[in-house]
């Protein structure tokens, strides 16, 4: 089974060695921000358009590839996993 978009990112920070803070700090999102992500919430990032590219702003950082990570969550939102927001 492939991961949720959220665990992606949970995982991703983890390898990094960074906190939420510290990833807060470096993509300028505020940390609840991103611990909702994290547990497959988008609907405190402002609708699907902005999630998209707060998922591209945090793809470089975490190391990620943006495209397959919004591609991922495109996805996510067609199967119905993500509110519209």
């Amino acid at each position: 089974m492939l991961m949720s978009v959220g665990t992606t990112l949970s995982q991703a920070r983890i390898a990094a060695g960074m906190t939420l803070e510290e990833l807060a700090n470096a993509s300028k999102l505020r940390a609840s921000i991103l611990l909702a992500m994290e547990g497959g919430d988008f609907s405190h990032c402002g609708g699907l358009v902005y999630a998209r590219g707060q998922l591209r702003a945090l793809a470089p950082i975490l190391r990620l590839d943006p495209d397959e990570l919004v591609a991922e969550f495109t996805d996510e939102v067609a199967q119905g996993l993500h509110g519209r927001g």
